[in-house]
């Protein structure tokens, strides 16, 4: 199998990317930053210029599955909410039509759980309205209405992965990965020994190791969906921990592995904060028996040792 993987030289495209090399399958890398192409080891690179249909479909006609994961992320978003829209509503459906002209057996469109809203409380599955107003969930959406304008709701053609708080380490120290919050965390506890939590430290989040996405996206494009009416899945762990149970985790972990103590600094005021569970329905009502590993503390251990070559002086 063949797949393109647009965002290559960004964060999760970057991990799938070498992922999927390293399991067999011949991949693309899709990337619209030449710099980054040029200085790559890698020499399966394709430069993806979204303005050009006919481009863009020469590159689709040699692959069975793309998997777009490139995209602005939420603070891009918010500084340029017009340019981020049309990103989707322009570029991304430039690639979707070349996509389909081109007959690929799927497309996968990597969306996020925040299109939701901007916050969880209770049940949150693939049923439940969208109505966040936030800069970043409406580009997504945006996204989302064009796959399925284009390729319609039958998961056979194309899907939708609605992506809870994915973590872990960058294919290259220049990624812009590191506001995230488990790998800000691991960051400076190389560079300070201290973890700093600046936002309420009860907030609870659906974290997800980036190697158990990595390890569930080939057994999703080759699956065979039940229903053929929805095409949107929810994609997360299915377990929350709040920031301080994070934090302390990640200390935890820190001290086992380097015998280094670390101080934990809470400027966020404290607020209770009701529970959630982002469900991964969809799959389960499909009978796909896709099971995530849940390897937080492995992904952790993995991350501290690359912030380690990155950033310790």
């Amino acid at each position: 199998m063949k797949y393109l993987i647009t965002g290559a030289s960004g964060f999760l495209g970057g991990r799938l990317s070498t992922f999927l090399e390293n399991k067999g399958f011949e991949i693309i890398r899709g990337s619209s930053n030449l710099k980054t192409i040029e200085s790559s080891n890698y020499k399966n690179w394709v430069l993806t210029e979204f303005n050009n249909f006919e481009t863009l479909k020469k590159i689709c006609e040699s692959v069975d599955f793309i998997i777009h994961a490139a995209g602005p992320n939420a603070d891009y978003c918010k500084q340029k909410p017009k340019s981020s829209f049309d990103f989707y509503s322009v570029k991304t459906k430039m690639l979707v039509k070349a996509a389909k002209a081109s007959k690929i057996r799927k497309f996968i469109f990597l969306s996020t759980a925040h299109v939701y809203n901007n916050k969880f409380e209770g049940i949150i599955n693939e049923k439940l309205p969208t109505l966040n107003n936030h800069p970043y969930a409406l580009a997504n959406l945006e996204g989302e209405r064009v796959i399925r304008q284009i390729f319609g709701k039958n998961p056979d053609n194309s899907i939708i992965i609605r992506l809870s708080n994915i973590f872990g380490f960058p294919e290259r120290k220049e990624v812009n990965c590191w506001m995230l919050f488990i790998n800000n965390v691991c960051k400076e506890i190389v560079e300070n020994q201290t973890i700093t939590i600046k936002s309420n430290p009860l907030i609870k989040r659906d974290f997800l190791p980036i190697n158990d996405f990595c390890e569930i996206m080939p057994k999703l494009c080759e699956s065979n969906f039940v229903n053929k009416e929805n095409n949107i899945v929810n994609f997360g762990s299915e377990k929350t921990l709040s920031l301080q149970e994070t934090a302390k985790l990640i200390k935890h972990i820190y001290l086992k592995k380097y015998h280094k103590e670390v101080k934990i600094v809470i400027k966020g005021k404290m607020e209770k904060i009701k529970d959630f569970r982002f469900c991964n329905q969809i799959l389960e009502e499909n009978n796909l028996n896709l099971k995530f590993k849940n390897s937080l503390y492995l992904e952790i251990e993995r991350l501290l040792n690359k912030c380690n070559k990155y950033f310790s002086s």
